[in-house]
């Protein structure tokens, strides 16, 4: 099995909008070659790291309600500046866990509220409302629209599909947030299983907006 040094790197941030991309199409390409196709929705696994990474992030004594966006956002790291290559010289990423998070996120997919394993009060958003709310503009008074609705959160979550190598040791995934003009982040995590658990080994890419 094939492994490539971490040469490969988030582009630069199209905060307007990368971190979401409200025009699902812009998320549309070839497929590559993965172990699951694009069109299978996440599974109990996935559902379990994305709830250990929300309560890793976004989750607090002060946290009342969690939004979370109902369809995935691929985060893009295909590009040719490479500006881990010195940083993280030494770590390997499995050629299958890159392959794989391509495949899974060739295309949106829908998530449900059920497998989310999160004792807290959460909500999720679709495409639909958002674009109902901020009309592809992220201004004081779209924000001012969504906090009317979402009073007790602190913006919305987005995550995307998680890529797994062929053992299901190592996997990638993007989680983000958008809470106001200017107000968000973004992580890109290398994430690792032992003993059965999933744990973060490297935070590739982190970004605090604001």
């Amino acid at each position: 099995m094939g492994e490539i040094l971490i040469l490969t790197r988030v582009p630069r941030l199209l905060i307007g909008l990368v971190l979401i991309s409200i025009e699902l199409s812009s998320l549309s390409g070839s497929p590559a070659r993965g172990q699951a196709g694009s069109d299978a929705g996440a599974s109990d696994e996935e559902y379990e790291i994305y709830s250990a990474v929300i309560k890793q992030y976004y989750v607090d004594d002060k946290t009342k309600l969690l939004v979370i966006v109902d369809r995935t956002f691929k985060y893009d790291f295909g590009d040719n500046e490479e500006p881990w290559k010195d940083k993280y010289k030494g770590l390997i990423i499995d050629r299958s866990t890159v392959e794989d998070y391509e495949a899974r996120n060739v295309r949106p997919s829908l998530l449900n509220k059920a497998p989310f394993k999160l004792t807290g009060k959460f909500s999720l958003i679709s495409d639909l409302d958002l674009k109902a709310i901020f009309h592809g503009s992220w201004g004081e008074l779209q924000w001012i629209a969504y906090y009317r609705r979402f009073a007790e959160s602190r913006g919305f979550i987005m995550l995307s599909r998680i890529g797994f190598n062929t053992e299901r040791t190592q996997a990638l995934l993007y989680v983000g947030s958008r809470c106001g003009p200017g107000c968000g982040d973004i992580h890109f995590l290398l994430l690792e299983k032992t003993n059965g658990t999933w744990t973060t080994k490297k935070e590739l890419k982190k970004k605090n907006m604001g």
